[in-house]
């Protein structure tokens, strides 16, 4: 692997902890409702091979430092963000490749939810479908208001920060 693509992986992984762990940012990104505003970042995946480590080791840093759910969701909720940059990546730049973002939506739901219902205490009462529902709009509100555009700008203007778009 070059040294560009691994620095490319460790700054997109950067970006990702910021975004989730800032005070106030942090606030949305480990509840019930989930608006992770780092989610923004996974159609790097679709133009650059290196943001799939960079957001999967991103995503295990910030829940680290900031999830109350423990190494459930250091290892699990990672692994959601990982196979959904895996499947965004596979899907690639193309137009058709924007319904990729659905990928993030449908794991981090249901994984997430899963993860909310397990770690939580049982006293909590914590019901897997309401909290799948409220976790996916969540999501989806990120993935349309902010990585839909984001997409649409990379795939216009892939120079802008300087990747190369995969055809």
């Amino acid at each position: 692997m070059k040294l560009k693509t691994i620095t490319r992986g460790g700054i997109i992984a950067a970006m990702y902890v910021v975004l989730t762990v800032t005070p106030g940012l942090n606030a949305v990104s480990f509840s019930g409702v989930q608006f992770r505003v780092s989610e923004m970042l996974m159609p790097l995946a679709a133009f650059d091979i290196a943001a799939i480590p960079g957001l999967w080791i991103g995503c295990m840093i910030a829940n680290y430092i900031g999830s109350p759910f423990g190494w459930l969701d250091v290892t699990l909720g990672a692994s959601l963000t990982l196979f959904s940059a895996l499947i965004i990546h596979a899907v690639g730049s193309r137009w058709i490749g924007l319904s990729s973002l659905s990928a993030p939506v449908l794991l981090n739901a249901i994984g997430v939810a899963f993860i909310i219902m397990v770690a939580s205490p049982a006293e909590d009462g914590i019901l897997f479908w309401p909290t799948a529902l409220s976790v996916g709009i969540g999501e989806l509100g990120v993935m349309v208001v902010l990585a839909a555009p984001l997409f649409v700008m990379l795939k216009k203007n892939p120079e802008l920060i300087g990747l190369e778009q995969r055809l």
